[in-house]
């Protein structure tokens, strides 16, 4: 009997499960729970940090769109606001006393700024909308200073409204037809063209700068 006694004694023991120690859990936990606080508030703090940078990139884009639109007029950016000028003139030429007039202005502006002068002013004008503004903003500041250099041909016209490519494919052939001036040319073709494209792509600027301003942004 104190055999069998001993071999249920020992058959007990072996199924006798080892119980955690309390102190060992509550360490492992806390370890667990620090791991996963630390990885929480690592990527709480890059998220918060990330949303800080675009906040602040958003700010510095308004603000750059919203110096460009209050400084197009003729005081602050003369250059800019005769080539507008100029440019909306040339939508409305019906008469050959029109055409002259557009003719005679043209040739009064490039007296005033050479192609040079006209590029310098306006590389500084949109120099913070190249650098501030979405990729399409930049994308029409690039195409401003193509043309001035005479590389319309770099441009992706697809990129633009179709008014504005026709508007330009209009002047194009009536250069070529030899209608482009009135009674008295005083500019050369390729002045003509540049100055209607630059005119006409800073409006494209001005309307997309409103578009992102009022939450159209693409």
């Amino acid at each position: 009997m104190t055999r069998m006694t001993t071999k249920s004694a020992k058959r007990e023991k072996t199924r006798v499960v080892a119980t955690p120690n309390p102190y060992v859990m509550v360490v492992f936990t806390a370890v667990i729970a620090g791991i996963f606080s630390i990885i929480g508030s690592y990527y709480t703090a890059d998220f918060q940090t990330r949303e800080v940078i675009a906040q602040k990139q958003f700010e510095n884009r308004m603000l750059a769109y919203t110096a460009f639109l209050e400084n197009t007029d003729h005081t602050k950016a003369p250059a800019i606001s005769q080539i507008l000028t100029i440019g909306s003139m040339a939508d409305h030429l019906a008469t050959d006393g029109e055409i002259q007039e557009f003719e005679d202005r043209t040739a009064h502006f490039l007296k005033n700024y050479s192609s040079q002068d006209i590029f310098w002013q306006l590389n500084a004008d949109l120099n913070s909308l190249r650098l501030q503004g979405t990729p399409r903003v930049a994308e029409i500041c690039d195409d401003i200073l193509k043309s001035l250099l005479l590389r319309d041909d770099e441009i992706i016209w697809s990129k633009y409204p179709a008014k504005l490519v026709a508007a330009l494919n209009s002047w194009n052939s009536a250069q070529d037809k030899g209608q482009a001036y009135g009674w008295t040319e005083r500019v050369s073709s390729d002045e003509r063209l540049m100055i209607v494209i630059i005119s006409k792509l800073n409006q494209a600027l001005i309307d997309q700068l409103r578009k992102e301003i009022h939450g159209e942004s693409t």
